[in-house]
This record gives C-alpha cells, structure tokens and sequence, in this order.
C-alpha cells in the first residue's frame, strides 16, 4: 500500500536521477503534462501515476514482471495506459509524492534495460474510512513490467 498525496504516487528507480540517460525527460516535465485523461506517464527512472479517485487515500499497487507481453484483461480495469519505462538499476519502488515508501523493492533485472509497463486501474473493494488517517479501497491499481526488446 502507498499514500497518495495531492492526487499521485510515483514508481522510482532505487537510482534516481543519477541513473538516467542524457537527453531523458525531465520528472517535473511529465508531472506538469499529467492529468486525470494522463494519468500514467513515464520518463528514464520514473513514473507518475494520477489517481482516478481522491487526492488523498491508501491504494494498493501490485506489481509484476513479464517474460513477454502479459495476457490482455483490459475489460477486468476501468482504465489501463502502456509505455516504456526505462530502469537503470533494474530495482523499482513505488512512493508517494513526498517520499513515502510502500516498502517494497520490485525487482526487474540485474541491468539498465527499457522496458514497457501497463498500468491498470479499477475501483477498489470499498471505502473504509478511520479517523486522522487516509481512507482505503477507493481504487486499486496493477503495474505489469515486461522487456521492451529481447
């Protein structure tokens, strides 16, 4: 689960800008062209993702690596984008806007390699709200990572 602050949460790089390639767009460039039609964009090391839901909740990211093109289930998700995605370090975290860390390593490979990611979402189980703290299971989003070449 990661808290999403001002209507976003990120997939970074362990590398961060340090690993990117010259000429890689910039993570405030995307971020500016975001928005709730543009929900899922990406740069060298970087994703952001716009939540479909609220500016502030809990959502639960699930994240898997692909061999190959993963089976499509388009009619399963309200919402689903694809785009490369380049990783320097082969190692990926999802966090919030302000730093804040699911607390999970995805581990792609032990290389720099482009890869293409599908991002899906879909309505979560259900609103559950406690005072003081971000509600959950508002919307529930799925990564799906696969080599963008052999």
């Amino acid at each position: 689960m990661v808290t999403i602050y001002s209507g976003q949460f990120m997939v970074m790089d362990l590398d961060g800008a340090n690993g990117q390639p010259e000429g890689a767009e910039d993570l405030w460039d995307i971020a500016n062209r975001s928005s709730m039609t543009n929900w899922f964009l990406a740069t060298a090391n970087a994703a952001i993702i716009i939540s479909q839901a609220d500016a502030w909740h809990r959502v639960g990211v699930t994240a898997e690596r692909w061999d190959g093109p993963p089976p499509d289930d388009g009619d399963q998700w309200s919402s689903s984008e694809t785009t490369e995605f380049y990783s320097s370090s082969g190692k990926l975290e999802i966090v919030g806007v302000h730093g804040h860390s699911s607390g999970k390593i995805i581990e792609l490979c032990d290389q720099a390699r482009s890869w293409l990611v599908r991002a899906s979402v879909r309505p979560g189980p259900g609103a559950r709200y406690s005072r003081g703290r971000p509600p959950k299971g508002l919307e529930t989003y799925r990564l799906q990572f696969w080599p963008a070449s052999p």
